[in-house]
């Protein structure tokens, strides 16, 4: 009368694979980060090596970025932090030790072909998305062994278990028009320059990229 005790083998076979499977990934909450101090931590996301240019999340600027800091930074910025601009990149660091907290760009009338530009610098830079929302917002999110794959986070989101992800960085992609609406103006773009007859609807977006560390925002901004 011991079968009442025992789960279905396929339920506790497929359990055993999802605890394994996002473990091996090095997705698992294995660390607890939160306990890491700033230099422990910033040490680690810097080695993910996210970026825009020679700004990297986690790592502190050169000389010669400093300097550049020195020249344009009238933006206001978080107690104990500065923000400055280097051509069309945003870079926000600690004032204390220099490390690069964030760095962000923007353009707020982006058309199709900045858009499409956009786009595929951050597929070639950073591969395939970890995720999208809203048909607007695409992520890519870092674990400890790098960028989490769709495969998994999708996985892992479906058996309500992404709090046991590391998210160290994540690189965002936003912008005011969906997707799917950029995608088809730029079809209908390069069908233009095919020589095809296409009714002009031109579209203009505000798209926005983001890299940065919640874990590493929240040691530095913390009072």
């Amino acid at each position: 009368m011991k079968h009442h005790l025992a789960l279905p083998f396929n339920t506790v076979f497929f359990a055993f694979f999802l605890l394994f499977f996002v473990c091996s990934t090095g997705a698992c909450q294995a660390v607890d980060y939160k306990e890491m101090s700033k230099t422990e931590l910033q040490n680690k996301i810097a080695t993910l090596g996210l970026g825009l240019d020679l700004y990297i999340v986690g790592k502190k600027l050169t000389a010669a970025q400093l300097e550049t800091a020195k020249q344009d930074n009238a933006y206001k910025a978080y107690p104990g932090t500065v923000k400055f601009k280097d051509g069309d990149i945003f870079v926000i660091a600690d004032n204390e030790s220099n490390v690069v907290i964030a760095v962000y760009k923007r353009n707020k009338k982006a058309g199709q072909n900045d858009f499409k530009i956009m786009i595929s610098e951050l597929m070639l830079e950073y591969g395939e998305p970890t995720a999208e929302a809203h048909g607007k917002t695409i992520y890519w999110n870092y674990g400890e062994d790098g960028l989490i794959t769709e495969e998994l986070y999708r996985t892992v989101k479906s058996q309500g278990q992404l709090d046991k992800l590391t998210i160290l960085a994540t690189v965002k992609f936003s912008s005011s028009e969906s997707v799917q609406t950029m995608t088809d103006m730029i079809e209908k773009m390069d069908k233009k320059k095919n020589g095809e007859e296409v009714k002009k609807n031109a579209v203009t977006s505000d798209n926005y990229v983001m890299i940065q560390s919640d874990l590493l925002t929240q040691k530095y901004l913390k009072k």
